[in-house]
């Protein structure tokens, strides 16, 4: 009895020795989850850059401790749009989806696809014809919008919104590297073909609307950039010159603008679009480019 007993008592132990291995793992693990968070400095400038999603679950949980001090310890806020822009873009927006009189949706994109609008809009309670003057980039924009908010998703809950806020409650400068004027130009600038591709794929994807944006809001939380890169971008080439057009020549123009910002002295934080900070063509790989040291903090 008494070997039996030492026999269990050693493997006993053998059980803890894998068990606080494994728990090591997982603590190693779980600090590691979390959304992707960069920094550049030099004698008297640091920059942190933060990925954000414009939309998520109410109920998500993505604010660190790092996350929380890079914000507060900086002296300004620098966003897409500042929050004045956000307030414009909505009519701005409104008045550029809108057809020129005389054109129809149904004339631009044909029966079937116009059917396929009218199909996804009835199961999402959209009144029968309420695309029918608009573009076709702002009947799939519209759509992707009304059909996040019925899967659970709020469009005012979006982590650059919450900085923005954060940020005119302490009275922080705030900077828009964007302006709403620039953003509507970038859809009015589409050709049609690239136009009737967005909406053809927002057609298609509604389907699995929920579990797109389940998969990237999973992918943010815990700071996988590759898998981010995919899910946000991928979409992007489904017609020539987009990927271009809406992420990579802005890229380009914001990496020019915090390079002009490292000129300066002070601490700033810029929080942009994760698809934004993703790829070889990313915003943080542009930067590297000129020289500059980024490490990744988390």
């Amino acid at each position: 009895m008494k070997r039996k007993f030492i026999h269990l008592r050693r493997h006993w132990r053998a059980i803890q020795t894998i068990l606080l291995a494994l728990s090591l793992v997982l603590a190693a693990q779980s600090a590691a989850a979390a959304p992707a968070l960069w920094r550049l400095a030099d004698a008297d400038t640091e920059i942190h850059i933060f990925g954000t999603l414009h939309v998520l679950n109410k109920d998500t949980q993505w604010l660190t401790p790092e996350i929380r001090v890079a914000f507060r310890e900086s002296d300004a806020l620098i966003v897409e749009l500042s929050g004045d822009e956000i307030d414009r873009a909505g009519a701005l927006f409104t008045a550029a989806g809108r057809l020129p009189e005389g054109q129809t949706l149904r004339m631009l994109v044909g029966n079937g696809i116009y059917n396929d609008i009218e199909r996804l809009g009835r199961a999402l309670s959209v009144p029968a014809n309420t695309f029918q003057h608009s573009k076709p980039w702002f009947a799939g924009l519209s759509l992707s919008v009304i059909g996040l908010v019925k899967a659970g998703y709020d469009p005012a809950s979006g982590a650059d919104k919450y900085f923005i806020a954060q940020a005119e409650g302490m009275n922080k400068a705030i900077f828009g590297l964007e302006t709403a004027a620039q953003q509507v130009a970038l859809f009015e600038s589409l050709k049609p073909e690239q136009e009737k591709a967005m909406l053809v794929d927002t057609l298609r994807q509604n389907a699995k609307l929920g579990q797109h944006f389940a998969a990237m809001q999973g992918a943010w939380v815990t700071g996988d950039m590759a898998a981010l890169d995919h899910i946000l971008n991928d979409a992007l080439s489904i017609a020539p010159g987009l990927e271009e057009q809406m992420l990579t020549d802005r890229n380009r123009d914001w990496a020019d603008k915090l390079l002009q910002v490292m000129e300066k002295p002070g601490s700033f934080f810029v929080a942009v679009g994760a698809g934004h900070l993703t790829s070889d063509e990313s915003l943080i790989a542009l930067l590297r480019r000129t020289g500059l040291k980024v490490d990744r903090l988390q």
